[in-house]
């Protein structure tokens, strides 16, 4: 064999040697990512395309929806990356890492020795992300602030003055995107900063020269002879001082002070009265509104403000009187026409003490009420909570279909009475509740009960004029029974009668044996309902009808003590026959 034909032979096996070898490297290391890549600190060098995939996902999944961490002039926030419309593309920034099959040699080295820290590839979406970066601003800015004295008690408290921010909206998207996936450690917002107009310093001097000052005795408001005197523990909490541009501004906030005012100052003025419209004699009559002279408040807080800097001796101030209307003048109280009554009902009620309290202490209240135009009664504001404080005692009410004590027993029957007064004054009801059983002297599915807070009586001036409620109470004594009436005064537009329906669904009671020690006998009266029309006429023709339908229950026959059904007779006795004797009742509210 020639010496060239053996190195043939040679260069071929060496050849073979290194196709075999790179078949092998190809095998290993052709379709696998470099060996030393990593993402956002995840390793996936020398894994294949779809298990770096499955890996980067797992590795990211609570990253990649994480609040994105950011800070800006010591402060931190927040943007949603869903929001701002930011995600990964695992495929994208795998492939980025150099996945997928290559026969290149160079390709086949890097993948067996080299390997990168690889950033993610992001997906975002342009205007979710500037509609964050703008969301962002508006959490981000604030104006420089001015120092503040205000005031703890009599002592001066400074507030420093501080310095503002404005997000830089040009960079700020890249800095959102560049802390994307977030590690939980807030990155900086690209910001500018803006000086208040007076450093600390200037605060400290207004303390010095105007706080402390304010807070060294009391001030002196004068009217001509009177005067009033307003301490510095009255004026401080509505006194505040800024300095910009090297002075001092102080601010009197009289509103804060105006309950103060007045009642330090009814000594210095007099008070506007409004016109009224009351009952004189046989009916309503216009009381004229009455002007007043009052201290002007537009000049009360420069007056003070003028020498709280000023020493002792010197903090007098005059502040002038001026004429001032009532509320409610003659001519808007002429206007609301109360001059007819519009209608008016009475009903009675049996000698007890509790009934003369509480119903003449709830036809104390609505006696005199006023509604305006489209105004709205309410029993329960005008009448109040019915405790012992506010003028009720116990009395008679029912309560789940039996007959107990509370407080404020009998209110119902004002409210009966006032609702019939409603009733046949053409008045919008807008609220009522009748008895849940039926009490004979109340006009049958005419009546209305009330409870605190929730049970109401309301009722709605739609007259187009004004309205007077007038009550007219007499107490019951021993020997004779006591009554309440209510008459509404107004224009009358609606010519009012009533009408009914028959009875239907009677519901018999049901005799109860109660062994309780606080039981109370009650007698039975038959449940039912019936239908209640109410017809609105003009000049003697009809225009319209409205009905109101109530169901009553039954009342039971309660009967304190056993059973006699369930009690076995001593020897000798006999059995009363069934049914018995009805015990006389209690006489509901």
């Amino acid at each position: 064999m020639g010496r060239k034909q053996l190195a043939g032979i040679v260069a071929a096996a060496g050849l073979g040697v290194i196709v075999v070898g790179y078949g092998a490297a190809f095998a290993f290391a052709g379709s696998k990512i470099p060996g030393d890549t990593t993402v956002l600190g995840i390793p996936i060098g020398g894994l294949s395309k779809d298990a770096a995939q499955a890996k980067l996902t797992d590795g990211l999944k609570d990253r990649v929806a994480a609040p994105i961490a950011l800070s800006a002039g010591g402060s931190k926030f927040q943007v949603v990356p869903a929001e701002a419309g930011l995600s990964v593309n695992v495929g994208k920034t795998v492939d980025a890492a150099g996945a997928g099959r290559s026969l290149a040699p160079g390709r086949i080295w890097h993948a067996l020795t080299g390997g990168d820290v690889v950033d993610p590839v992001l997906t975002k979406d342009d205007a979710k992300l500037k509609a964050a970066v703008d969301k962002l601003a508006g959490q981000v800015n604030r104006k420089a602030t001015e120092g503040t004295i205000t005031f703890r008690g009599t002592q001066p408290v400074k507030h420093e003055p501080a310095e503002g921010l404005e997000l830089d909206i040009a960079k700020a998207a890249g800095a959102v995107v560049a802390a994307y996936p977030t590690d939980g450690k807030a990155k900086e917002l690209p910001v500018s900063t803006t000086k208040p107009q007076a450093a600390s310093e200037a605060i400290d001097q207004a303390v010095k020269e105007f706080a402390e000052p304010a807070m060294s005795g009391p001030v002196r408001l004068a009217v001509g002879s009177k005067s009033v005197d307003l301490t510095p523990a009255e004026l401080a909490p509505a006194l505040s001082v800024t300095v910009q541009e090297g002075k001092v501004i102080p601010a009197l906030n009289t509103k804060t002070l105006e309950p103060l005012f007045q009642q330090r100052f009814k000594t210095l003025e007099t008070l506007p009265k409004d016109a009224m419209v009351q009952i004189v004699g046989a009916g309503p009559k216009v009381v004229p509104a009455v002007d007043g002279m009052t201290v002007d408040r537009a000049k009360v807080g420069s007056a003070i403000l003028s020498v709280l800097p000023k020493p002792a001796g010197q903090r007098r101030a005059a502040v002038p009187l001026i004429p001032t209307k009532a509320t409610f003048t003659t001519e808007q109280a002429a206007a609301f026409g109360i001059t007819q009554k519009m209608g008016e009902f009475q009903t009675e009620f049996p000698p007890a003490t509790y009934r003369n309290v509480n119903i003449g202490t709830a036809a104390g209240r609505i006696n005199g009420t006023l509604l305006k135009p489209n105004e709205i009664f309410s029993l329960n504001k005008i009448v109040g909570e019915r405790t012992k404080q506010n003028g009720f005692t116990e009395g008679t009410i029912i309560s789940g279909g039996k007959f107990k004590e509370d407080l404020g027993g009998g209110v119902s029957q004002s409210a009966t009475t006032t609702f019939n007064a409603a009733f046949f004054s053409g008045l919008k009801i807008l609220a009522h509740k009748a008895h849940s059983v039926y009490i004979s002297r109340y006009p049958v599915g005419r009546e209305a009960t009330v409870a605190w807070p929730t049970v109401d009586l309301k009722f709605q001036n739609d007259s187009g004029h004004g309205v007077l409620v007038q009550t007219i109470f007499k107490a019951s004594t021993p020997g004779s029974k006591g009554s309440i009436k209510v008459v509404i005064w107004g224009t009358k537009v609606w010519d009012i009668t009533a009408g009914q329906s028959g009875k239907s669904n009677v519901r018999q009671p049901k005799v109860v044996y109660n062994t309780a020690a606080d039981c109370k006998v009650q007698a039975p009266t038959p449940g039912f309902d019936i239908t209640v029309y109410r017809y609105f006429a003009k000049n003697g023709a009809r225009q319209k009808t409205e009905t109101f339908t109530t169901k009553y229950n039954a009342a039971d026959d309660i009967r304190c003590g056993p059973d006699p059904g369930t009690v076995t007779p001593p020897p000798g006795t006999t059995t009363p026959p069934a049914g018995g004797v009805t015990p006389p009742g209690r006489k509901p509210n």
